[in-house]
């Protein structure tokens, strides 16, 4: 078809003058222009109790361990225990082979009758040399006794050994009657059985009692912000460390079982140098255990070792924490988290969070305050106490309820030069002189719909 030449002029003109206007319209209005605006971030001043502490890891143990031994040798009959049972305190345990020990109380007590029969005869053989000898003169016939002191001294020695004889054979009769009593090893204390020690057939040593122990290892680091009011966390790395309390008698017997008190459970935290001075006895802790879903129970500072342990040129000290109560379900070695409560404000005071607070070089701590319109701020100076797990104390300056500032987060927004202040998708075709029939902003790159008719320079569409 034929375009006739005034039609082609028209055209030619459209098109220049909309290229006019749309340069007209990009320099006044420039592309992508960026609104730095900052959202304001704001808490409330709260009322409550403040505690800051330090946290450590290690491992659950029993309160104590005790093993049991045979006090006497023999052969060993029976066990009659095994691994994870409960046992009572007086419950038998093992057995030993009796007939050796039968016969020793036999034979005790036949040396210990012949002691005493020696002994009788003694004493008799004695009385009658103390009586002496008695003769009566055939001629006057007067009788008159005559003692011998060396028969007396003799029958005194021969009493003398006698009942030394009978002193040693009671005591050995003694010694063979606990030997077979001994036989039947019985649980010293209630608890639960960790090992087994010894096997049916085995000698079972000799030994003069049981001993006990407890003790469990860990690691840990401090967390929080401190009572100082530092924050931050220090690590014993490689820092594990073993606490042992153990009180026992000698004992050189072989241990048959080993008897763990499950009546409490403790964890030994190693507390890195930094922070022991602000652990001591009797504070309040918080044990969590992973294996029973996180498990928290309530626990004391039972003892603190006074000797540090150095690994890898940490130094850390042991602190034993006991459980207040015993979880259910609980088994030993099970992984524990412990924190201690090392500092704790009063039940009603004031805190904020910790961004809130703003220090000059001066020391001087100040707050933003909310205003009553909920846009305004004023600076207020406080003054600050513990900074704790929750936030830190503030003592004078605010009250509860109060609404401040703890900072503020950047939002960097775009917006194309247009009618309605932004692109949109679809055929929306907005903006200033028409970019043609692709939609997008006219004057720029057309927006996520369309097609290029929203690209400069803008043409009238086809004309053709």
């Amino acid at each position: 078809m034929r375009i006739s030449k005034p039609l082609l002029i028209n055209g030619g003109l459209v098109a220049g003058i909309a290229a006019i206007a749309v340069t007209a319209w990009i320099v006044m209005h420039p592309a992508s222009a960026t609104n730095a605006d900052a959202t304001q971030l704001t808490s409330t001043v709260q009322q409550g109790k403040v505690t800051t502490g330090i946290t450590a890891s290690g491992n659950l143990a029993a309160l104590s361990e005790t093993t049991a031994a045979f006090s006497t040798s023999g052969t060993i009959a029976s066990i009659d225990v095994s691994v994870g049972q409960t046992v009572e305190k007086g419950q038998t345990i093992a057995t030993l082979e009796t007939t050796d020990l039968d016969t020793a109380v036999s034979d005790a007590q036949t040396t210990l009758t012949n002691a005493k029969n020696s002994l009788t005869r003694a004493q008799t053989t004695l009385a009658e040399a103390k009586a002496g000898t008695t003769t009566t003169d055939s001629r006057s016939g007067e009788s008159t006794t005559s003692v011998s002191t060396q028969s007396v001294n003799s029958a005194q020695s021969s009493v003398e050994q006698a009942q030394t004889t009978v002193t040693e054979a009671t005591r050995a009769l003694t010694t063979a009657r606990e030997n077979r009593a001994a036989a039947t090893l019985t649980a010293p204390i209630a608890g639960l059985i960790v090992s087994v020690d010894s096997a049916v057939g085995s000698s079972s040593g000799s030994s003069s009692g049981s001993s006990s122990s407890s003790s469990s290892s860990g690691s840990g680091s401090s967390g929080g912000s401190g009572s100082s009011g530092s924050s931050g966390a220090s690590s014993a790395s490689g820092g594990t460390t073993a606490a042992t309390t153990s009180s026992s008698s000698s004992s050189s017997g072989s241990s048959v079982a080993t008897i763990a008190d499950t009546s409490a459970y403790t964890v030994s935290a190693a507390i890195p140098e930094a922070d022991i001075a602000s652990v001591q006895v009797g504070q309040a802790a918080s044990v969590t255990l992973p294996a029973l879903d996180d498990k928290t129970v309530d626990a004391t500072v039972l003892n603190i070792s006074p000797t540090g342990t150095t690994s890898n040129s940490v130094v850390t000290f042991a602190a034993i924490i006991k459980l207040d109560s015993v979880p259910e379900n609980a088994r030993i070695g099970s992984s524990a988290n412990v924190t201690i409560t090392t500092a704790t404000s009063a039940d009603d005071a004031l805190y904020v969070p910790s961004a809130a607070i703003s220090t000059d070089a001066s020391g001087a701590s100040t707050v933003q305050v909310v205003g009553a319109d909920g846009t305004s701020t004023s600076s207020v100076t406080v003054t600050t106490g513990l900074a704790g797990d929750q936030g830190t104390v503030v003592t004078d300056g605010l009250t509860a309820g109060q609404t401040i500032v703890i900072g503020s987060v950047s939002n960097d927004t775009s917006s194309s030069s247009s009618s309605s202040g932004s692109s949109s998708s679809g055929d929306s075709q907005g903006g200033m002189p028409a970019g043609g029939p692709g939609g997008g902003s006219a004057g720029m790159t057309g927006g996520s719909g369309g097609g290029p008719g929203g690209q400069m320079p803008a043409g009238g569409g086809n004309l053709g």
